[in-house]
């Protein structure tokens, strides 16, 4: 059945762009629609819904969720959203806290027996905040596992640091996480999830299995080269959820206009209470810390330039990738969900944030990833390797029409090279990226990072400069601007 927002949000909506003065979106829609016009067109398949100041003004799908049967995506397809489940998780946790039935500085000794030494101190807090120093896993998404093998998988694994004293992004904590809730609860996690959580929210096509899913809203999840992975509901789980390895930290299924509705009742004290949705967003933090970039409880927050709130989480089992940015001061949120993982479309957010907050940039499109293309990137990563930078340069300027240079693909050869001890073979694949694409800021920035990790600051400085000029907006080069100035 069709998913519709909720008369309350529909509301909310017509009265705050009521007040706007009219037009005020509509170049910037336009400029956001080209960019996903142009992406659906070199590859993109998913569905994005983008709100700015108080109206959604775009919630589109692009390409198919079902190739075979040739269903499009559209905003009531249905994707497995992966670690966006562990804001969920964090919710449950705090209303809980709010029903006066756990408290986040309880130690899990309280819930779990057998708790070995170096892990009794480890707090419900310090799981939530990935600081216990667990595994990120013990095993994969759909393998067998029953609860206790689990949790002696866990108890008996070596910490990667002393506890409360790092960050360590682990997935087996969001476990242990929504085995709490079904202690302190006595219902399952889904159960738990959807009364407190989901239901007053008006979420009914949320959840592992409890929704009435229709199957053909389900996505079909493809490999980069569209071979099939398959739907999420089609893998072996533990009757009505996923396994432990999964469940609690990842594998919900849901939609974007779904999601939006939870953006829209974390905006009021419906669900969580402010004094929980102030440790939601700004957890007690770890000496040294400051709240210009934390990861609270099941979100990831900083600080833009504007000085205003980003608060953001993506998953992904690099064939689902879901992607949901909110800036709760500024009236803007952007979610989009793939079932087709590239890392030529996984910064999509970021980059309709920048079309949104900064008039003039200009997203990079990226290049098809079709066989023409791989192949011609292939023969010129062999040309490097057997003949040199100049050889190279000769076979692309004397490319067809048809055949492109993939930037992506360079620039993570590049940077496999790197980690495997070949200083010389990287740079000169970084080099010749940006031969092939001297405006692109990601080819630029690879380049700088080549030069940084090889010693040459200037030449790193050099490149990271020309690739901010392009894209502002990129945090990541400013900071490594300022650590090689600072190292000078």
């Amino acid at each position: 059945m069709k998913q519709i927002l909720t008369l309350t949000i529909a509301l909310a909506v017509f009265i705050i762009s009521g007040c706007k003065q009219p037009g005020i979106n509509d170049e910037t829609t336009k400029r956001i629609n080209t960019y996903l016009d142009n992406l659906a067109g070199v590859g993109f398949s998913g569905v994005v819904l983008v709100e700015l100041n108080g109206e959604i003004i775009i919630s589109k799908g692009y390409g198919f969720s079902n190739q075979a049967q040739q269903i499009k995506n559209m905003p009531e397809s249905i994707y497995d959203i992966g670690s966006i489940t562990k804001q969920f998780t964090a919710a449950a946790i705090l209303k809980l806290e709010m029903q006066g039935k756990l408290s986040t500085d309880d130690k899990i000794s309280k819930y779990f027996e057998n708790i070995p030494k170096d892990k009794e101190n480890i707090t419900i807090h310090d799981l939530l905040r990935h600081q216990a120093g667990l595994v990120s896993v013990v095993g994969t998404d759909y393998e067998k596992i029953t609860q206790e093998e689990f949790l002696n998988k866990v108890l008996s694994s070596t910490l990667r640091f002393e506890v409360g004293k790092g960050f360590g992004y682990s997935n087996v904590g969001y476990s242990l996480l929504a085995m709490i809730i079904e202690k302190v609860s006595g219902k399952t996690y889904e159960t738990y999830l959807y009364e407190n959580l989901w239901h007053p929210s008006e979420m009914e096509m949320t959840g592992y299995t409890r929704p009435e899913f229709d199957s053909n809203l389900i996505a079909v999840g493809y490999y980069a080269n569209d071979s099939i992975w398959g739907k999420p509901t089609s893998k072996e789980w533990d009757k009505n959820a996923p396994y432990w390895h999964l469940k609690g930290n990842g594998g919900i299924l849901s939609t974007t206009e779904e999601l939006f509705k939870w953006n829209q009742i974390l905006l009021t004290d419906k669900i969580l209470s402010k004094a929980a949705k102030d440790k939601l967003y700004h957890p007690k933090l770890r000496e040294g810390e400051n709240e210009n970039s934390i990861y609270g409880y099941g979100w990831d927050i900083s600080k833009t330039k504007r000085n205003t709130r980003q608060v953001w989480h993506n998953g992904t089992n690099r064939i689902f990738y879901a992607d949901f940015l909110r800036y709760i001061d500024e009236k803007c949120t952007i979610i989009m969900l793939t079932n087709k993982s590239h890392s030529n479309f996984n910064s999509l957010s970021f980059e309709i944030s920048k079309i949104i907050f900064n008039p003039g940039f200009n997203p990079e499109i990226p290049i098809a990833d079709n066989e023409t293309n791989r192949n011609f990137t292939i023969n010129i990563l062999k040309s490097i390797e057997d003949s040199g930078l100049g050889k190279a340069k000769s076979a692309y300027q004397g490319k067809q029409r048809s055949e492109q240079l993939l930037e992506f693909m360079m620039r993570n050869q590049g940077f496999d090279h790197l980690d495997n001890n070949q200083p010389e073979a990287a740079m000169q694949i970084f080099e010749m990226n940006v031969y092939a694409y001297p405006k692109s800021a990601k080819a630029l920035q690879g380049l700088g990072e080549g030069y940084m990790e090889t010693g040459k600051k200037e030449e790193a400085l050099k490149y990271f400069h020309q690739s901010l000029a392009i894209d502002s907006d990129n945090k990541f080069v400013e900071d490594m601007i300022k650590r090689l100035n600072e190292n000078k």
